[in-house]
């Protein structure tokens, strides 16, 4: 249902913009530009920040807003962020090379400092904001405004959320009204629902309605209000909007309003209590980064009581809330919708395989059995278990491609949908050889040894191989045109010995080759398309330790036993916490991914491991006062 200001007050316009900074907010969007802000953002005093920019007189569009400059002065903590404990202290600063091992350097073979991200102002995700909504209104709100807004669920967010080209790390013209709309969806449906959701009753007072208010900025900020705050709202209720002739219906609905359009609501803080100096954040920030990290919703009633209490200053402390927190369902259907993302399920949709097995229905199973296999190895099983576990949950259609007979067989419950747990073939092995995650990288008339290796080495151990240059695409249009009937194998070999191929594909064919016993959709076969035997045995990159493998089943025991895969992970979840990494992210070689691994390697190895380890790094907890703009 959509609602738009069905009793406009136009009188009141100009009372919502100055009072709340709600209307500065759209300026926002305007912006083009980053602002450096030398005193501190006052966002207590106006809502919108008006500290000095870069010389263009913008203010920040939130994403990542690096701290320094001259002549600045430090900021007064309480204006952003009342109550300054800071969580567990900095790390030492270190060189960008390799150095002795400490805080700063954990591993002489690391690089740079634990602290990646600097000082910053990020903005939530439209996700985060139409679920923050409904917990601080009504739970309906999140079905409706995602609706209303199309905004993407959990399983096709970008990874990290705010790198998405359609969310942007800034607020742009386009995204404020979404947001603006969301407010006044909210606003409207207060005032339709006054009795119950305010708890003032069908005969509203104005002093329950101004508390109402105060409480809903408190919740909304996941703060305590300073006293300029409070103030700015009360005399928007007093003088703005009664004084103007509103109804307490009136003024809840458009002081609702001008709360959630407000730049404390739409965006949180990175700066610590001195943006001067590395540290850490503050509780409320904390607080607020956390629960955004693992619940994309705002902070709970304990974790912000733990904030005001001082309570988040270690990591003991930080990882008792994220042990609780990980066994709510929220909690994990988030992450568990972030790694369907990160594995790009999505993918299967709009793919266009040339083979009649390949219906509409397979596709869902496939879609499906990720869903079920990562909620099962995410809450119940190992980080190793992704590479190495052979069960998962098939229906009938899968169980042909996976060459299980007889199915469901004795013991196999069916759900539903007709999936139930069994045990795959010896030739089977965790997510790599999963026949969703296999054909998300087949081309419409055939397998890809180079797609596949390409998902290998960026999905499971974080490298990135850059695109050819164009100059060697008659080099390559040469190659295909000359081994156009050679063995995959063969072809491997070939690029392997061409100086113009050989420093990239080097680096990744073996993982497609251990994979070319898979066909277009993920079916065994030990011939090719033309009946030639297939060889699977691969010389490994020196990356997971070098060595051979003879399949694709030894290959994942060498990319877990390397350590590889769970560094990977880390370094996945971290720079997922971060939700924009356009300012700094965290890397295979950084001393950051060194620490996380560490941390991780003295747990018993479970997902829910791997996230407090990230929880409670100090890359998390802490940013760097940044460079000067």
């Amino acid at each position: 249902m959509t609602r738009r200001a069905r009793h406009p007050l136009s009188s009141l316009a100009l009372p919502l913009a100055t009072a709340l900074g709600s209307a500065s907010l759209g300026a926002v969007g305007g912006c083009t530009g980053t602002a450096v802000e030398p005193d501190g953002p006052d966002l207590g005093a106006s809502g919108a920040t008006t500290a000095p920019s870069a010389g263009n007189g913008s203010v920040p569009q939130g994403g990542s807003v690096a701290q320094g400059g001259s002549g600045t002065s430090t900021p007064d903590p309480g204006t952003t962020n009342p109550g300054t404990g800071g969580a567990p202290g900095a790390p030492a600063s270190g060189g960008t090379g390799p150095g002795g091992t400490g805080p700063g350097n954990p591993d002489a073979t690391c690089f740079g400092t634990e602290l990646i991200a600097s000082k910053r102002v990020v903005r939530l995700s439209l996700n985060q904001l139409v679920n923050t909504l409904g917990t601080l209104i009504a739970p309906s709100l999140r079905t409706e405004l995602a609706a209303e807004h199309q905004v993407v669920d959990a399983q096709h967010r970008a990874f990290p959320p705010l790198q998405d080209p359609r969310e942007g790390n800034s607020i742009i013209d386009t995204t404020w009204k979404t947001i603006d709309a969301m407010a006044q969806t909210a606003g409207e449906y207060v005032r339709e629902n006054l009795a119950t959701v305010t708890g003032c009753g069908a005969t509203p007072t104005d002093a329950c309605a101004q508390q109402y208010l105060l409480d809903l900025a408190r919740r909304a900020y996941r703060r305590p209000l300073t006293p300029d705050e409070q103030a700015r709202i009360e005399t928007l209720y007093t003088t703005g909007l009664k004084g103007q002739g509103a109804t307490v219906e009136e003024a809840v609905q458009y002081g609702v309003y001008a709360i959630l359009q407000a730049p404390q609501f739409v965006y949180r803080t990175e700066f610590g209590s001195d943006w001067t100096v590395d540290g850490p954040l503050t509780q409320w920030e904390l607080a607020s980064a956390l629960s955004y990290f693992l619940t994309d919703d705002a902070p709970d009633a304990e974790l912000l009581e733990a904030a005001a209490q001082n309570r988040l200053s270690t990591p003991e402390e930080i990882g008792a809330h994220v042990d609780r927190i990980l066994k709510t369902p929220a909690a994990q259907q988030n992450l568990h919708g972030a790694m369907m993302s990160y594995f790009s399920y999505q993918d299967l949709e709009p793919l266009v395989i040339d083979d009649p097995a390949f219906t509409a229905g397979l596709r869902n199973s496939m879609y499906h059995e990720g869903e079920l296999f990562l909620q099962k190895v995410l809450w119940s099983g190992t980080v190793s278990d992704l590479l190495l576990s052979r069960q998962t949950y098939v229906n009938a259609s899968l169980a042909s491609v996976y060459g299980i007979t007889g199915f469901p067989g004795p013991g196999v419950t069916l759900d539903a949908d007709g999936f139930g747990l069994v045990e795959l073939p010896p030739n089977r092995t965790g997510l790599l050889t999963q026949a969703g995650f296999l054909t998300t990288r087949s081309r419409p008339d055939g397998t890809s040894v180079v797609g596949r290796g390409l998902l290998v080495k960026k999905a499971f151990l974080c490298t990135e191989t850059p695109q050819p240059p164009d100059a060697i695409g008659e080099v390559i249009e040469q190659v295909e045109k000359e081994l156009g009937d050679a063995t995959e194998r063969q072809k491997a070999e070939y690029r392997a010995m061409t100086m113009q191929c050989a420093a990239c594909h080097r680096g990744f064919d073996a993982y497609g080759l251990a994979l070319d016993t898979y066909d277009v959709i993920g079916r065994y076969r030990s011939v090719d398309a033309k009946g030639r035997p297939i060889d699977s045995s691969v010389t490994l990159p020196d990356e997971v330790g070098g060595g051979t493998a003879k399949d694709a089943v030894e290959m994942a025991q060498k990319l877990v036993e390397s350590g590889a895969f769970s560094k990977c992970m880390g370094v996945n979840l971290a720079n997922y916490a971060f939700a924009d990494v356009s300012a700094g992210a965290v890397t295979l070689e950084s001393c950051a991914a060194a620490r996380i691994a560490q941390s991780f390697a003295t747990t018993d190895q479970t997902f829910s491991s791997l996230v407090k380890s990230v929880a409670t790094s100090a890359t998390f907890v802490n940013r760097s006062k940044g460079a000067a703009q």
